[in-house]
């Protein structure tokens, strides 16, 4: 089988990367952090493979269980090795504020279960997530 070259951005850092296309996501990002000096920031685990759009408002997570070939990759495309998880603060109906760690590679769906757990929601089907708008003074 012929490799893939891959071109994987760590934070200002651009490195190329030959992998099988049978490659499995997860065994991709634990070799990024085995060859990539500034990769190796925590677990390979919290971290996953983000697939760059020309429009900077969209790409997609690559899943840890699905191979390269899935996602039909070509030579030569860009792909973020990032954090998946980042701290969310959400403002409850009553004014508090609690922040949770969320896993930005999931479905908002689970997003939204893993806040109603973290805060003791039980019936997470009546709740949304609406983003708060700063007015203006």
């Amino acid at each position: 089988m012929v490799a893939l070259s891959l071109k994987i951005s760590i934070g200002s850092v651009v490195k190329t990367m030959q992998f099988e296309p049978s490659t499995m996501v997860y065994d991709a990002c634990c070799m990024i952090q085995e060859r990539v000096p500034k990769a190796q920031m925590g677990q390979s685990s919290d971290f996953g493979l983000f697939l760059l759009d020309e429009d900077p408002k969209k790409g997609i997570w690559l899943e840890a269980g699905k191979a390269l070939d899935y996602y039909m990759l070509r030579n030569g495309d860009t792909m973020e090795y990032k954090k998946k998880q980042w701290p969310l603060k959400i403002r409850k109906l009553d004014g508090t504020v609690k922040t949770v760690m969320v896993d930005d590679s999931k479905t908002i769906t689970d997003i939204l279960m893993t806040i109603c757990t973290r805060i003791g929601i039980t019936n997470y089907d009546e709740y949304s997530l609406v983003r708060e708008i700063m007015e203006e003074k």
